[in-house]
């Protein structure tokens, strides 16, 4: 997630701010608190990220700006906006599709809950039942 490289530690910092408990996050974005910790959580491998609604739930629910979650390229002064499906210059349409567009690639990026339940369950292995997981998969 290109834009999201850092927000684990950008929503711990939020929460320390505000004084708020990944209890609170959870609640905000309807998720369960699990979920939170592995949006903070600082390996990559055990790191997941929110989906656009809780990143706008969390937005309207603490008062803070998108743009404060996310990661942008400061090198590149002249093209402060994120290049996102449907949002481009050059196209026409309104918001709400633009923003449908931008869901639905997100839901396609995004696993799905048999995927998450696969990934909760190797993430539980330990190293030596990883190995053998990864042993059975095809490699691609």
């Amino acid at each position: 997630m290109k834009y999201l490289r850092s927000f684990n530690q950008r929503l711990r910092e939020l929460r320390q701010k505000k004084k708020l408990t990944t209890e609170d996050v959870a609640t905000f974005c309807m998720v369960d608190e699990s979920v939170v910790k592995g949006w903070e959580a600082p390996s990559d491998a055990h790191r997941c990220f929110p989906t656009l609604d809780n990143l706008l739930d969390l937005c309207f629910k603490t008062g803070v700006a998108l743009d404060s979650f996310l990661d942008f390229d400061q090198s590149n002064k002249f093209t402060p906006q994120l290049v996102l499906p449907g949002f481009g210059a050059e196209e026409e349409g309104d918001l709400y599709s633009a923003i449908n567009e931008l869901d639905e690639a997100l839901d396609h990026s995004l696993p799905d809950e048999r995927e998450r339940e696969l990934l909760r369950r190797f993430r539980e292995c330990d190293e030596e039942r990883r190995q053998f997981i990864m042993q059975m998969l095809p490699r691609t």
